[in-house]
């Protein structure tokens, strides 16, 4: 009896003895892991795809459903990354976009957490038809990745400590770009990958995101202007970075920058990025002045292209092209077997992901700078979110017919004044003194003699405008020049 006590009192302490340690292991775990870490959104266009399973509500208003807004120093066009409980932005302020600005915010309640500055390499003039802290981060467990107009690539902490930075633009030459740098980074685990194309030595290459060091550089000769990002597509356990710019579609090796094959042919995928479904790229291209004016070509150049592999080489088919489409600055969706573009004058184009014929196109009433998001919700509910320039959202249901349930609007009249009050002050504040303003190239030296309010009308900008989205579980992030809004986080 004695040892049978003995026994069951030494189990019993074995017992709590592995229960403690069971507790102090999975504490480390919760305390290592990320916050929400299912909810990460880790790139422009989130994984590249742009869809999301994620519970975010169908309604509000300016008055009804906004969490929070923060304000953003400085000016930026780039999209929201989210990393747990983290939201990224950028913006650039001074004359000639000389402070070089990261932002994070908590995502619960819109506190600014943290700002890091840094000294850009090149100058870059601040002028609202230039690319203005546009290319959006990427971010990962060790921390955020940023890439400014002025070329510098630099890695922080998520506390927002720098790494290491690396100057793109200063180390392999001036870019000629009339509107400037605008191509987000794109990321594997181990490397983030630059596009630059612009009238001279193009190129695509590799950073190692420990060093910053670069591994690998891609020429790719004289390029027309352009501003898409790269993607990553897989084939098997293969990274493949799929460019769509400058009237051509490639695919290089994500570890070597080995050419893999080149689609030409194409006209107007200069600022429109690739989408990735799978094994499928959705490539959009949009008429533009001075450049793609036949909309037949560019239509068809609105293309599905499926990636192959025959005995260990990579290739490429070319699906369909478009009968009618045209994708202005978002990029098209591939999303519930339909992909989506919206054109310059606000017309939304769906077809079918399967043929590239038309099933509707319908006039949503602005154009979208933000692209498209297709959400899954948990009862298995699918929806598409389109963030038009003016604020407003519109939700539809995937169908053969335009369902709309829902038309949303994030500001009202007084925001709305207020904000184009603050973005005029702020280009007026960052003005460069015309006599060192450098003269306009390309397109711009026909536009550089006009009155901006001209200029605003002739191309629709106008402050506010919605630069991009992310999502996080059931809220959804929408950025303008100045300001950052989270909606939902609320009952429905």
């Amino acid at each position: 009896m004695r040892r049978s006590r003995m026994d069951s009192g030494r189990k019993l302490w074995v017992e709590n003895v592995f229960t403690v340690y069971l507790l102090r292991i999975s504490f480390v775990l919760i305390v290592a892991a990320p916050i929400h870490a299912g909810e990460n959104w880790t790139g422009f266009r989130g994984d590249g795809s742009s869809t999301v399973t994620a519970d975010l509500p169908t309604r509000w208003s300016s008055d009804e459903g906004i969490a929070w807004q923060a304000d953003i120093h400085g000016y930026g066009q780039s999209s929201p990354v989210v990393w747990g409980d983290h939201v990224y932005v950028t913006s650039s302020e001074g004359p000639w976009q000389q402070d070089c600005q990261v932002h994070a915010f908590d995502l619960q309640s819109g506190t600014r957490l943290w700002t890091t500055h840094m000294e850009a390499t090149t100058k870059v003039e601040n002028y609202f038809r230039n690319s203005r802290a546009a290319p959006t981060c990427c971010v990962d467990e060790s921390g955020v990745y940023s890439f400014f107009a002025s070329g510098d690539v630099t890695s922080m902490t998520h506390h927002g400590e720098i790494r290491w930075s690396t100057p793109i633009i200063k180390t392999y030459g001036e870019v000629d770009n009339e509107r400037g740098v605008a191509s987000s980074l794109s990321q594997t685990d181990t490397h983030l990958f630059v596009l630059v194309d612009h009238h001279g030595p193009s190129y695509l290459l590799a950073v190692d995101k420990r060093s910053g060091d670069v591994d690998w550089k891609t020429d790719r000769g004289d390029r027309v202007p352009s501003w898409s990002s790269p993607v990553i597509a897989k084939i098997g356990k293969r990274n493949i970075v799929v460019t769509s710019s400058a009237d051509t579609v490639d695919a290089y090796d994500a570890a070597t920058g080995e050419s893999l094959w080149q689609l030409d042919g194409l006209q107007g995928n200069h600022i429109p990025s690739a989408s990735v479904a799978g094994n499928r790229i959705l490539v959009g291209s949009t008429t533009m002045y001075g450049g793609a004016t036949d909309e037949d070509a560019v239509a068809g150049s609105n293309c599905c292209i499926e990636l192959t592999e025959d005995d260990g080489k990579l290739g490429y088919k070319v699906r369909w092209g478009a009968e009618r489409a045209n994708s202005y600055y978002s990029t098209p969706l591939a999303f519930a077997g339909y992909v989506y573009y919206v054109n310059k004058v606000g017309v939304l184009y769906c077809v079918d992901q399967e043929t590239g014929e038309q099933v509707f196109a319908k006039r949503i009433g602005n154009p979208c700078w933000a692209s498209a998001v297709g959400v899954t919700r948990p009862d298995g509910e699918q929806l598409v979110y389109l963030v038009l320039k003016n604020g407003f959202t519109i939700v539809l249901r995937p169908s053969d017919e335009y369902d709309q349930i829902a038309r949303n609007q994030l500001y009202d009249a007084g925001a709305m004044m207020d904000a184009r009050e603050a973005a005029e002050n702020q280009r007026k504040a960052n003005t460069v003194p015309a006599d060192e303003a450098k003269p306009k190239s390309g397109p711009e030296k026909i536009f550089a003699n006009m009155p901006e309010s001209q200029l605003h009308q002739m191309f629709s900008y106008g402050d506010p405008m919605v630069y991009g989205v992310a999502v996080a579980g059931d809220r959804l992030l929408i950025r303008t020049g100045q300001t950052l809004f989270c909606v939902g986080g609320k009952a429905d």
